[in-house]
C-alpha cells in the first residue's frame, strides 16, 4: 500500500504545473492577448502590413527630423511662439541650430511641434494637433522630396511597402486661378471658366514638382545603386488633397486641378479633403464640397475619391452637423473609402447608413492615435467594433504619425490593445490593399471575406495566374503581401 501511495505522488508531480520534467503548454503564437506590451509591438512590426491610405506627408516626419531640416536650411525659431520661421534671425528669433544644442529649448520645440505633452500651452489635443501644421510650415515646400524619403524608409522598416500619400500639387497657383475667376455658383460654368483661365496648364508643372520630390527622395536613400535602402523598395501614389477652408472658388480649382492630374499621370490616384471638418467655414460649405467632388469626380467614376468624414464629436459640432457628413461623403461626392469616421452613430439612420456601407463595400480608414489625441475617443467608444460587427470593411492607418508620435506598428499595437486579434489585423492589412486606387483586377473576390481568390490563382500559380500579375498591379500587390504573411507565419510556428 505504502509503495502504491509513493507511486501515485510521484506520477501526480510528474504533470504539477512547475514540477521538475513538466513542460508547460505550449502558448498559441499569434494570441496578441496574451503578449507582452513589448513583445506584441516587435511582433507587429514584423508583421506585413500591406499598405497605409490615409496618410499626410507633411504630417509624417517626427519633430526631431523637421528641426535637424530647419538648422541645415539656417530657418529660425521663436522662442514665443514655438514655431519655425523664415530668417534673418532677428527681432528675438534664434538659429534653428540653437534648438540642438539648446536642450530646453529642443524640448519645448517637439512639445509644441507634436502631441507628445497633452496640455502644452493649454492647448486641448485638438488644438494642439491642428495648429501645428502652422508651426512648421516655414518648411514645408523645400523639403518634399526628404520628407518622401523619410516615409518611404519607415514604412520599410515596419514591412509595409505601399502608401497612398496625401499631398496638395501647385496649391498656391491653383487657388490663384479660382480667385480670378471667382465663384460663379454653377459648376459647368465653374470648371469651363477655370480652364479658359489657364488652370489645365499647371498639369505639367505638377508633374515636375512631383518627378523633383521623386528624384530627391531616390537620391537620399540610393535608389538604383548598390547602396540602395530598404525603402526603395516602397511603391508610392499620391491623394490630391485640397482646402475644405478656403473660398469655394479656390477649393473648386484646387479639385479641378486634381482631376486633371489624376487623369493624366498615373502616379496621383484619387481626391482627398483636409483640414478640420469642425472649422467653421468647413461646416458651412459641407455640402457645396461634396457636391463639387461628386460634380468634378462623376461619383468617383471619372476619378477615385476618398474623404475625411466624421472626423467630429457633439464637442466639436452641432447634432445638425453630425447628422450627414458620412452620407454626404459616400451618396453625392461618391467616395469609396472614409478616413475616420467617428461621428457615424450620430448620422440620420445610422443603421441604415452602415448596413449601406457594407452593400456598396466603402472601407473606413481607422486612425486610433489621431482619435484619441484629438477627439477624445478610444477604447469601447470607437465605432470600429461596431463597424467589425456589421461587416463594414475597416483598416489602420496613421493620419500624421509625427505629430502623433506614433507609427503603423504602433496603430497595430494600439488596435491589439483594444481587442482587435491577429485575425482582425491581418484582414486589416488585407483591406488597406483591396481598397487601395491601384490600377487592374484584385486576387479576391470578396474582401472583406478573402475566401475566394480570382479564378486565375485559386491552385498553384500557372500561366493564368502569372499572367494576372502581370498586368495587375493590384493583384502583384495582394500575392506579396499573401507571400510575406504567409513566411511571416512560417516563421513564427517554428
Amino acid at each position: 500500500m505504502r509503495r502504491f501511495l509513493a507511486a501515485a505522488l510521484t506520477a501526480c508531480a510528474l504533470v504539477l504545473p512547475g514540477a521538475a520534467g513538466a513542460q508547460p503548454a505550449a502558448r498559441d503564437p499569434f494570441d496578441l492577448q496574451a503578449m507582452p506590451a513589448a513583445e506584441r509591438l516587435a511582433f507587429l512590426r514584423a508583421f506585413p502590413k500591406g499598405a497605409d491610405l490615409h496618410l499626410h506627408l507633411a504630417g509624417a516626419p517626427y519633430p526631431e527630423t523637421y528641426l535637424a531640416w530647419a538648422a541645415e536650411d539656417g530657418l529660425c525659431v521663436d522662442p514665443k511662439t514655438l514655431q519655425l520661421a523664415p530668417p534673418p534671425c532677428k527681432d528675438g528669433l534664434r538659429p534653428a541650430a540653437d534648438a540642438l544644442s539648446d536642450y530646453g529649448l529642443y524640448g519645448q520645440m517637439l512639445d509644441s511641434l507634436s502631441t507628445r505633452r497633452p496640455g502644452f500651452m493649454d492647448r486641448s489635443g485638438h488644438d494642439q494637433f491642428f495648429t501645428a501644421f502652422d508651426r512648421y510650415g516655414a518648411q514645408l515646400p523645400a523639403r518634399q522630396g526628404d520628407m518622401l524619403a523619410d516615409v518611404m524608409e519607415r514604412l520599410a522598416a515596419q514591412n509595409t511597402w505601399y502608401v497612398e500619400l496625401m499631398v496638395t500639387p501647385q496649391s498656391r497657383e491653383s487657388r490663384a486661378i479660382g480667385r480670378q475667376v471667382g465663384w460663379k455658383g454653377d459648376m459647368a460654368a465653374q470648371r469651363a471658366a477655370n480652364s479658359a483661365a489657364g488652370l489645365d496648364a499647371l498639369v505639367p508643372a505638377a508633374m515636375a514638382q512631383t518627378d523633383a520630390m521623386e528624384a530627391r527622395a531616390k537620391a537620399i536613400l540610393k535608389c538604383d545603386t548598390p547602396e540602395a535602402r530598404p525603402g526603395c523598395k516602397v511603391t508610392v501614389r499620391y491623394l490630391v488633397q485640397s482646402n475644405r477652408l478656403v473660398p469655394l472658388e479656390e477649393t473648386f480649382a484646387q479639385l479641378q486641378l486634381g482631376v486633371a492630374l489624376i487623369e493624366r499621370d498615373r502616379r496621383w490616384v484619387g481626391l482627398q479633403m483636409v483640414a478640420p471638418e469642425d472649422h467653421p467655414s468647413a461646416l458651412r460649405n459641407y455640402r457645396a464640397h461634396m457636391a463639387m467632388v461628386g460634380f468634378l469626380s462623376d461619383q468617383g467614376r471619372r476619378v477615385k475619391v476618398a474623404l475625411h468624414a466624421g472626423e467630429l464629436t457633439p464637442a466639436y459640432a452641432t447634432p445638425a452637423d453630425l447628422a450627414f457628413h458620412v452620407r454626404d461623403a459616400v451618396f453625392v461626392a461618391g467616395a469609396s473609402r472614409i478616413g475616420h469616421g467617428v461621428a457615424l452613430a450620430y448620422e440620420d439612420d445610422a443603421a441604415g447608413l452602415v448596413a449601406e456601407l457594407v452593400r456598396r463595400k466603402v472601407m473606413v480608414e481607422v486612425n486610433l492615435s489621431s482619435n484619441d489625441v484629438i477627439l477624445g475617443v478610444k477604447g469601447k467608444d470607437h465605432p470600429w467594433h461596431w463597424l467589425k460587427a456589421a461587416g463594414v470593411a475597416w483598416a489602420l492607418s496613421t493620419d500624421d504619425p509625427g505629430i502623433s508620435r506614433s507609427e503603423l506598428s504602433q496603430e497595430y499595437a494600439f488596435g491589439a490593445a483594444e481587442g482587435m486579434t491577429y485575425e482582425d489585423l491581418k484582414r486589416s492589412a488585407r483591406n488597406a490593399l483591396a481598397w487601395s486606387f491601384l490600377p487592374g483586377e484584385p486576387l479576391w473576390n470578396d474582401p472583406p471575406s478573402y475566401v475566394s481568390k480570382h479564378v486565375a490563382c485559386r491552385t498553384a500559380v500557372d500561366q493564368f495566374c502569372r499572367a494576372l500579375l502581370a498586368r495587375s498591379e493590384k493583384a502583384r500587390a495582394q500575392w506579396e503581401l499573401e507571400e510575406r504573411i504567409r513566411a511571416f507565419e512560417e516563421a513564427r510556428r517554428r
